[in-house]
């Protein structure tokens, strides 16, 4: 977990110090893992300048947002101004209904488009 948490921040750090005419403020990860969360998480939390911060979920294990465990990832996201989304091919193809999940997971058509754009916006990303 530690060295999810070391290999975050030294991405992210490395990412921002790559652009020199400005530092940037917005960041999006991809991820379909649950327990990369904590680590994106911690990493945000220590991004001082962070504007915008945005994690998207896909693939199967987008499922586990529906598990309990993870309302404390949500919370914590929520209180450190983190979107969570979630792609809604993923949601489909595991027969999950969008309203099933808690209301501060917003559904996105697909992930990868939607971190595109984001990149295309200014966001720098990083997938996982």
């Amino acid at each position: 977990m530690k060295k999810y948490i070391q290999i975050l921040i030294v991405l992210l750090s490395l990412s921002a110090t790559a652009q020199q005419t400005a530092k940037p403020k917005d960041f999006v990860v991809l991820t379909s893992k649950l327990e990369q969360l904590k680590p994106i998480l911690l990493a945000a939390d220590n991004l001082p300048d962070k504007e915008n911060f945005q994690i998207v979920m896909y693939g199967p294990n987008a499922a586990d947002l529906l598990k309990t465990e993870t309302k404390e990832y949500i919370n914590w996201a929520t209180n450190s101004d983190v979107k969570i989304s979630v792609c809604k091919m993923s949601l489909d193809k595991l027969q999950i209904d969008p309203k099933t999940l808690p209301k501060q997971i917003e559904v996105v058509e697909n992930a990868f488009l939607t971190a595109f754009q984001l990149q295309k916006a200014g966001y720098k990303l990083l997938n996982l």
